[in-house]
């Protein structure tokens, strides 16, 4: 047929009928499209309308659905699905791995006899009795922060524990008290600050707080505040996804009144400027400061913005029956206040709080199905975050979980996509070339990995308790064979973290020079990509000094002090090597983005990782000063002082933690100095790599001395320990309530010529 004469294709039988009227229309008229065509006319492919229920439907009698979802619909769109789909598959074997080399405590449960049917409620009585189990753990320590002379319990997986165990160790090796000046911090000490005003117990009314009625200090100026919260959606908020850009900017627009001179009081804005003060602090000048801000108590960036977060809690107190979702976000900005700031314990207990609100809101299931998309994303961020800290906290401090963490694969994932990321006009969005990431899918890796760090947490901890109640020993150190066994345990479960590392998208990894790996301990340079959006290349190094750090804190507990001859541990002692090579390899990275960039400027919590680094690497040496990684780790903590003085200038306590790890360096030096190599493995009693070392005159450590020193739960020298004690932990928890709740304390004084004063 020549096409002078050809027709239009008469169209199939099932379309013909419930569409005859209109197929007589004129063939130019162009065909009405619809939005979206119903289930049944897109699977047969004929056409639809936009009434409800379609022509088609209605002829048929039937319902009219549209609940079908989008597939991909190009090949880039499929390969992408395919890709996750594998990640997930990898992701499901490596945790099935660890479940199944998971040791399970077994409860028996005692047969039920004819005399004990006759009574049901003695029945299941004696069946709860008999399956109640009570896990057996390994014991941390009790010891007082910096700021008090309470007590508080550190877990045996915390920085405080290992420190307590180098105190304990040198306590042994060199047999002298330490000095109580050598010990006394500049920056950070039990009398941190001491106020100038005439009332030195003075504490600001909460009522004045929350009223506003503070003359003497104030709030910032409107510019002044819209410049902080520029600093938070450029840095926090590509971390910590979870609140809506535009909402927040609308509502802290709806605070300002043309008649005021101050804004209404919102809890969201000030814990939000209190983090941005926090953070911006860094990037003044100390001579561009406030006057007072001169006195180290004063000019100490870890608690800027104590103002904006007193009147924050303050207004959140009056929620507490009726919180919010607003209340959990507050909750979470404060945790990352506080731990900033050093209060450790506030932060675990404002934790505990978050999760509690965030039950209360039914944040721990599924949003309602009629919950509109980017609120139920939010939410699901939220909770998801409330899930990280928990796991980040609990592991940090050694404490026991709040939330059952293994419950996390039953819950859907916040997505990632393209839609989600661009929610209500967010200003950040995706980053290519490839297969895209957005903005969010870092939040996402990043709530995984610390979950997958504390899945293998428990499973670790759980065979170290068992192990410890089973052979009736404090500590996993007293027996080589209970040490090894463990160590064994870890290793079944640590390559569901590397699973994690090969799971996470290029465009999120970070590059490496002279052809080195990502997430790798091979020390080699990293590659800062100056063209990549500045939010990619900060969650490029989050993520890569994460996972280090996350490592090394599982790894730590098995570098010892002390060499049993007749016993080989090569599993621990090859998990020591790799918790000081993930220990440099933070170092690494950081001595490199702090000098050669300001990614990291401002993020007080990396000091803090930083100085875990470090004391790992001074115990490594201490217990290994004969080893092929030494002479690397030594080299390494030279790099972790420089980045000590770095932060020092507007972070008093950093210019302290390079002067501790100074000193432990020469007391490392001057024990690496009596050891000799061919005693350093088969010393009896000695710690490892250490002959009998002449220390002051002839002394020496006794031979047949106990090993309860293993033990920093167990010490006889109760007054030298807590001197060591109170020396590191200076660093860890340095502040003093005296300078966070200080009322003549003026609120920070900013980088816009702005005193004391506050709002005129």
């Amino acid at each position: 047929m020549s096409p002078a004469t050809s027709t239009v294709p008469a169209a199939p039988s099932t379309a013909s009928t419930s569409t005859g009227a209109e197929s007589q229309l004129p063939y130019g008229r162009s065909r009405k499209q619809v939005s979206r065509a119903c289930d049944w006319c897109r699977v047969r492919r004929i056409r639809c309308d936009n009434e409800q229920p379609c022509k088609a439907c209605r002829q048929r009698g039937a319902q009219c659905t549209q609940n079908g979802g989008d597939g991909p619909r190009t090949l880039p769109q499929a390969l992408r699905e395919i890709d996750k789909l594998k990640a997930r598959v990898r992701e499901l074997e490596s945790e099935l791995a660890a479940y199944k080399s998971q040791p399970r405590a077994v409860a028996a449960i005692t047969p039920v006899s004819p005399s004990d049917q006759s009574s049901p409620v003695q029945s299941v009585k004696s069946q709860v009795q008999n399956m109640a189990v009570v896990k057996p753990r390994w014991e941390g320590i009790y010891v007082a922060t910096a700021r008090s002379d309470q007590p508080s319990y550190y877990g045996p997986s915390s920085i405080y524990y290992f420190v307590s165990r180098i105190g304990c160790y040198l306590g042994k090796a060199l047999q002298q008290p330490h000095a109580d000046k050598s010990f006394q911090t500049r920056g950070g000490s039990k009398n941190m600050h001491e106020t100038d005003s005439p009332d030195d117990n003075a504490r600001q009314d909460p009522s004045e707080i929350v009223s506003g009625t503070d003359a003497r200090w104030g709030a910032l100026r409107r510019v002044h505040e819209e410049a902080l919260l520029k600093l938070f959606w450029e840095g926090y908020h590509c971390f910590m996804p979870i609140v809506d850009e535009t909402e927040f900017r609308q509502h802290y627009a709806s605070l300002w009144e043309p008649s005021r001179t101050t804004r209404k009081q919102s809890p969201l804005v000030d814990i939000i400027l209190a983090l941005s003060l926090q953070y911006g602090y860094a990037f003044i000048p100390r001579n561009a400061t406030h006057l007072a801000d001169h006195d180290e108590a004063y000019g100490d960036s870890a608690v800027a913005g104590r103002w904006y977060y007193r009147r924050s809690q303050a207004l959140l107190s009056a929620d507490l029956e009726s919180p919010s979702l607003t209340t959990v976000q507050c909750y979470l900005f404060s945790i990352c206040y506080l731990c900033c700031a050093s209060f450790q314990n506030m932060c675990h207990i404002v934790h505990a709080q978050a999760v509690r609100a965030g039950q209360t809101l039914g944040l721990h299931l599924e949003p309602p199905a009629d919950t509109p998309h980017g609120e139920r994303e939010l939410r699901k961020r939220v909770w998801w975050h409330v899930l990280l800290l928990e796991a980040k906290i609990s592991t940090k401090l050694g404490r026991p979980f709040l939330l059952d963490l293994g419950q996390v694969s039953s819950m859907s994932r916040p997505s990632d996509d393209l839609a989600t990321a661009t929610y209500n006009n967010s200003s950040l969005g995706a980053y290519g070339p490839g297969p895209d990431i957005t903005w969010l899918s870092f939040s996402s890796h990043n709530c995984q990995l610390f979950i997958t760090m504390a899945n293998i947490y428990e499973v670790l901890y759980d065979k170290c308790g068992e192990a410890i109640h089973q052979n009736n020993i404090t500590s996993i150190y007293a027996d080589p064979n209970v040490l090894e066994s463990c160590a064994k345990v870890l290793a079944a479960s640590m390559p569901i973290l590397r699973a994690w590392a090969d799971n996470v998208p290029e465009q999120l990894k970070m590059r490496r020079r002279s052809g080195g790996e990502p997430f790798s301990t091979d020390r080699s340079a990293v590659e800062i990509d100056p063209l990549a959006p500045m939010w990619v290349q900060r969650q490029r190094v989050w993520l890569e000094l994460a996972y280090h750090t996350t490592a090394l804190n599982l790894t730590r507990p098995f570098i010892t002090f002390y060499s049993h001859s007749s016993c080989y541990t090569p599993t621990a002692e090859q998990f020591a090597n790799i918790a000081v090579d993930h220990a440099i390899s933070y170092t690494l990275i950081m001595h490199q983005v702090v000098f050669e960039s300001d990614l990291l400027c401002g993020w007080n919590e990396f000091f803090f990782l930083q100085w875990s680094a470090a004391m790992t690497i001074v115990g490594f040496i201490l217990a290994y000063p004969i080893h092929p990684a030494t002479p690397k780790a030594r080299q390494a903590l030279d790099k972790a002082i420089a980045v000590f003085d770095n932060f020092a200038p507007n972070f008093p306590v950093s210019a302290d933690a390079a002067r501790i790890v100074r000193n432990l360096v020469s007391k490392a030096d001057l024990l690496a100095g009596g050891a000799e190599p061919t005693k350093a493995i088969e010393a009896p009693v000695a710690p490892l790599g250490i002959s009998p070392i002449p220390l002051t005159g002839n002394s020496q450590v006794p031979t047949n001395d106990s090993l309860s020193w293993l033990d920093p739960s167990r010490q006889d020298d109760s007054v030298q320990f807590n001197q060591f004690m109170d020396w590191a932990m200076s660093v860890d928890a340095y502040n003093n309530f005296d300078n966070f709740f200080d009322a003549s304390n003026p609120v920070d004084a900013w980088a816009f010529g702005q005193g004391a004063g506050g709002v005129q």
